[in-house]
């Protein structure tokens, strides 16, 4: 058996056919491509206003630069995510307070999450790991008149919903990441969606070096360059045309896994929240003899991944003074970080393969 990789994209003719046709036009910075494929976005999530960006982060990084947040302000984030959840507030200069997560989806605790919200929690960014998400019209409720943005990063959630509505399009702002492992990719890149038309010129200034429009020279504030191209919004217009496919074959993964592997006393799967329809990114599992599993499957050529180290460990911050609670104790993520492992959860993943994995787990746990 050949080595069975852990995630890889779903890329073949009909992105690389298309890409030539939208470069043969000479055009490759954001243009006629990139409107078609924000059009696309919207339609397809039912999203009120969206706009692309270079990546996820750089997403971020502007949605916090319209809240105006100040040094002394906090954000409240989950202390398990992808580094790029916290980082765009380093840069800031902001505060940022940790949650720790709910052991059965790894979405931010609530009832932890109340007695971490002040006079200063500015923002709260609700992160929707694998597509499950935490109960959304609770969080609104908690935070109803307290003047506290809610930031989704649904940056690995795109198709996922709850009460039959997208993640990402509940709060101020959400967005989605094009990252090359993601459930569709462009390679890099990103989209942002915001419920207020009027952030709209703001948020194309920011990423477009302080300037409402391309061509003119005039910088009405100070910009980034986080602009898409022609040929990322090429890829992505076929992607999102693949994107109901490759969610029936993750499901289809998922529930093999499920089926086959419930009944180890051993292992348990995340459990998404009622009303909650994950997307199955990873097929992940939950279980104290990770270690010694996960190099089991390994000699056998059976690539896994670790879950995200938790914020409060990761040894870039251990210096950074803009942490206000990085060094208590968060157990549930700690518990979770020793024993979560994903699996082998590729559009392009054969029956074969799945089987041989399964078989290969029953066996370790034999």
């Amino acid at each position: 058996m050949k080595k069975i990789n852990q995630v890889q994209p779903w890329i073949d003719n009909k992105e690389a056919n298309y890409i030539k046709k939208v470069v043969s036009k000479t055009y490759l910075t954001e243009n006629k491509e990139t409107e078609k494929f924000e059009k696309n976005i919207k339609r397809k999530f039912k999203a009120k206003n969206v706009i692309s960006v270079s990546n996820w982060t750089a997403g971020i990084f502007m949605c916090l630069k319209l809240m105006k947040l100040k040094p002394e302000d906090e954000v409240i984030i989950p202390n398990v995510t992808f580094i790029a959840t916290a980082t765009p507030l380093v840069w800031l200069g902001i505060k940022i307070v940790l949650c720790d997560v709910n052991k059965d989806n790894l979405s931010i605790d609530l009832k932890k999450l109340k007695k971490l919200i002040t006079n200063k929690t500015k923002c709260i960014i609700p992160v929707h790991l694998y597509g499950y998400c935490c109960d959304l019209d609770e969080l609104h409720k908690i935070i109803k008149g307290k003047g506290i943005f809610i930031l989704e990063d649904a940056a690995q959630a795109i198709g996922a919903t709850y009460k039959n509505k997208y993640l990402g399009t509940f709060s101020d702002f959400g967005g989605f990441s094009f990252y090359g492992n993601k459930i569709i990719t462009t390679g890099e890149g990103g989209i942002i969606i915001f419920k207020n038309k009027k952030y709209n010129k703001q948020l194309y200034s920011l990423k477009n070096h302080g300037r409402y429009k391309k061509g003119i020279f005039k910088h009405q504030e100070i910009g980034y360059n986080f602009m898409f191209t022609e040929m990322q919004a090429a890829i992505g217009n076929i992607q999102l045309k693949k994107l109901n496919l490759i969610l029936a074959k993750k499901k289809q993964i998922h529930d093999n896994y499920y089926n086959n592997l419930k009944n180890i006393k051993d292992i348990r799967f995340m459990k998404p929240i009622k009303g909650n329809k994950p997307v199955h990114w990873f097929t992940n599992i939950i279980t104290k003899k990770k270690p010694k599993l996960q190099n089991f499957l390994k000699k056998h050529k059976i690539q896994t991944r670790d879950m995200f180290l938790p914020l409060n460990d990761q040894p870039c911050f251990k210096k950074i003074k803009l942490f206000k609670n990085l060094n208590k104790k968060f157990n549930v993520s700690k518990e979770l970080y020793n024993q979560f492992l994903s699996l082998p959860s590729s559009y392009n993943l054969k029956t074969s393969e799945q089987k041989f994995i399964i078989d290969k787990i029953k066996l370790f746990f034999k």
